[in-house]
């Protein structure tokens, strides 16, 4: 392994701690009650990780990440760039899917109540997520796990001694759950466990250092208390910034500015190049994996007079699809790009699509495009329609009532850069 000092650089750099962030929650600030030095977060865990490698072993360090959609997104890539630094530096990676959890939901910077899913749905959405992780993480080197494991055995007197460790007042001056209150929304007592059953996953784990993004600190103390009751050392917690989503907000599942894993390399690259010139600098810095050097230069190339925003923004995007999808997809997107979206041509290769024979000619579009699995719903298909984002043979279509007229092939397009040509089947 490297030396302490080397590690601590490569480890702290990028990190973001919640004491260092403007209007971050007061309760969430404090280090622990015992720390009389008055130190700074960012001074507590420089020094308690140090410690720790000094002890030269791997350390275990996790990440828990809750299936409430089927992609995971570049926002929890930030934290899983950072776990796989660990992972190059020899110590042992945890890759949690939080099965448990996620039947609550973190309630963290949440405006209003979150919809509960059913065991069922959370481990059909988490099926693929080890699958997306290691995009980055070696799987060979990774250990995975859910927390059902241990959270579902648990029985109600011990969750109530876990509960006695909670004070309620930290609880209840939760910036989102004392604004929530504020307002007259609902709050239940079932959310104010989530940080309960977060903080009992880094003491079923005997994990050394936990990872995620600053929003997680109040949780992640949790897990601190936790292994101080068991009479383990507690972790070390290391948050990072947040990722801007596509419209300038976290990107969030919830917010539906996200820019997915899984998404095709001409969707990834389309997204990255609609976000605002101004939140180039934060994607650069935590969305990829370029040397500091090299974020440096795009850094620089944006401040210098008559440089265009958009070059830089193609070299992201570019970049992007490379550390997912490969070069050679990549500079395919990047084509597409070119073609569709600024030169506004049809692309070479279009998606061809069967209509089955039992679904003629006067369908609705709404309809039609459900039956194909076009769009995930009516009402989406509706939306895009009334947004005019619809075209048959490049012309706009805006009512929704339109309907297909049953010829052998049809070129439709959906948005500005997803294309298909829809052809006449037989039965199914």
């Amino acid at each position: 392994m490297r030396k302490v000092a080397e590690q601590i650089e490569v480890l702290l750099r990028g990190t973001l701690f919640a004491d260092e962030v403007e209007g971050a929650d007061v309760a969430a600030r404090g280090v622990d009650a015992d720390d009389q030095e008055g130190r700074t977060l960012r001074e507590q865990m420089t020094t308690e990780l140090a410690e720790r490698l000094k002890e030269d072993r791997p350390l275990r360090v996790y990440l828990g990440v809750d299936p409430t959609a089927t992609n995971l997104h570049l926002g929890h890539f930030v934290s899983i760039q950072k776990l796989r630094q660990f992972q190059q530096l020899g110590h042992q990676v945890v890759f949690l899917i939080g099965d448990y959890t996620a039947t609550i939901g973190d309630p963290s910077n949440q405006e209003s109540e979150r919809r509960r899913f059913r065991h069922e749905e959370v481990m059909e959405m988490g099926e693929t997520y080890a699958e997306q992780a290691f995009h980055l993480l070696d799987p060979k080197r990774t250990e995975l796990r859910h927390n059902g494991e241990w959270l579902a055995r648990l029985m109600f007197a011990e969750i109530a001694e876990l509960a006695s460790l909670f004070p309620l007042k930290w609880i209840v001056s939760r910036r989102d759950f004392r604004e929530r209150l504020e307002r007259g929304e609902s709050l239940r007592l079932h959310e104010t466990l989530y940080s309960l059953m977060q903080g009992y996953d880094a003491y079923a784990l005997h994990c050394d250092v936990q990872v995620g993004g600053y929003d997680q600190h109040f949780n992640m103390l949790a897990g601190r208390w936790i292994q101080q009751h068991f009479g383990e050392r507690p972790h070390v917690m290391l948050t990072l910034p947040l990722l801007m989503g596509t419209d300038g907000r976290k990107m969030s599942k919830s917010y539906g500015n996200v820019i997915h894993i899984n998404d095709a390399p001409e969707d990834m690259y389309g997204k990255a190049m609609r976000i605002s010139d101004d939140l180039i600098p934060n994607f650069l810095d935590l969305a990829t994996a370029m040397t500091g050097e090299q974020i440096e230069e795009l850094k620089l190339r944006l401040c210098q007079k008559g440089v265009n925003p958009m070059d830089v923004k193609k070299d992201l995007a570019s970049h992007l699809v490379v550390l997912y999808h490969g070069e050679a997809a990549a500079a395919r997107a990047a084509e597409h790009f070119r073609q569709v979206v600024q030169e506004g041509e049809v692309p070479e290769e279009v998606a061809l699509v069967t209509v089955p024979g039992d679904l003629g000619a006067g369908i609705a579009w709404v309809e039609l495009a459900v039956a194909l699995k076009l769009t995930a719903s009516k009402s989406e298909m509706r939306r895009l329609i009334q947004q005019g984002g619809f075209y048959v043979e490049q012309e706009p279509v805006r009512d929704v009532a339109a309907v297909w007229d049953g010829r052998a092939e049809t070129l439709v397009r959906l948005g500005k850069r997803r294309y298909f040509r829809i052809v006449r089947g037989g039965p199914r």
